[in-house]
């Protein structure tokens, strides 16, 4: 992966799922990453563009906020009425046992996993944050009764994580704290906000698009552009997209009668793991497979969403897994690119090289 000279931000050979842990990151550097689709993980940059929720494959789509455009909406004039009770503060980022009580009765009251301490989501296993972290606090009279934390970069900021009091559920304070993360940013005359990924067709990260719908874009990862939320459309999937380019070719090889599996790659995002990150592996969602090259590779047929390219590859395994492999799913090795034996754009072309290789 190629690095721009000044700010150590990959670029040019881009990836599905990639990690940085980091010792040191200026606020233009974070500007941009959180541009080209980056965001934190403890004291980490990663970027990913699919999720898996229970045996299901998701899109991770990336969002930003243009705060220059953002106006509060009706409802959440009302919502900030609705709580003008509350004080509201920024405060530099110092976790606080106040804040980690808050945190814990928070996680408690979640119907699924998060980190176990507030301190543990920020820095992990690091004793420092290299972050330049603030906390919008919410107090109810001189109780801590929400945190939400964001980075600041040069002109953009990332939204990390929120919490709120469970008892104080009917206030809408997660949109509330989202609200006021905005607002403060716009302030201060910043011109992106960064609040993560949004996933279509899994409802838990909808409330994202909802508190700036108007002014929010998403990244189209296969395009590398910025693009109106109010413009997305199911071709702007790459799990999607990859998909319908597979079975394109899968029927076209069928055809000819010669069959192939399109497999869901269990370990597309095995590069995040610790321990995996310098391996450079295969992070393709879902691939064609042919027929086992040798005992040391397999040959696959891959959708590059990156250079719209059908490319039939040779893969190394350089770990073997223990996972009981489900219908439909490959989990047998770890998989690493070896070579790519023939890439074509036009499906056609690319079937016919592949049959001529094939002896068919």
């Amino acid at each position: 992966m190629k690095y721009q000279e000044n700010n150590d931000v990959p670029v040019g050979n881009w990836k599905m799922a990639d990690i940085r842990n980091l010792e040191y990151i200026s606020p233009k550097q974070l500007d941009h990453f959180l541009e080209a689709g980056w965001f934190r993980m403890s004291q980490s940059m990663f970027t990913t563009n699919f999720l898996v929720f229970g045996s299901d494959q998701y899109n991770a789509l990336w969002l930003r906020v243009n705060l220059k455009d953002f106006e509060p909406s009706a409802s959440q004039k009302r919502l900030l009425k609705q709580n003008e009770r509350f004080t509201v503060q920024v405060s530099s980022g110092q976790i606080t046992y106040e804040k980690e009580d808050l945190f814990y009765r928070y996680r408690q009251s979640l119907s699924f996993s998060i980190a176990p301490s507030l301190q543990n989501l920020l820095t992990g296993n690091s004793l420092f944050d290299i972050f330049d972290s603030r906390h919008l606090e919410i107090y109810d009279d001189s109780t801590l009764i929400g945190c939400g934390v964001f980075d600041l970069g040069e002109n953009s900021a990332q939204g990390i994580v929120s919490v709120f009091d469970p008892n104080y559920k009917k206030y809408s304070l997660g949109k509330y704290i989202f609200l006021h993360k905005i607002l403060f940013l716009k302030n201060l005359g910043l011109e992106y906000f960064y609040p993560g990924y949004f996933v279509p067709g899994y409802k838990l990260f909808d409330y994202k698009l909802e508190m700036a719908k108007s002014s929010t874009s998403f990244l189209d990862f296969g395009k590398k552009q910025w693009l109106s939320i109010q413009s997305f459309a199911n071709h702007n999937q790459p799990l999607i997209l990859i998909k319908s380019k597979l079975i394109q070719m899968q029927e076209l090889l069928s055809s000819v009668h010669l069959k192939t599996d399109l497999l869901i790659y269990n370990f597309f995002d095995i590069c995040l793991v610790n321990g995996y990150t310098e391996y450079d592996l295969l992070d393709v969602p879902m691939f064609l497979y042919c027929f086992p090259n040798s005992r040391q590779q397999e040959a696959v047929i891959i959708y590059n969403i990156f250079n719209g390219c059908y490319q039939f590859v040779v893969c190394n395994k350089p770990f073997q897994s223990n996972i009981v492999e489900e219908p439909g799913h490959y989990a047998k090795f770890l998989l690493k690119l070896d070579s790519i034996i023939i890439q074509e754009t036009d499906a056609q072309i690319f079937a016919q090289k592949f049959l001529q290789l094939v002896g068919l």
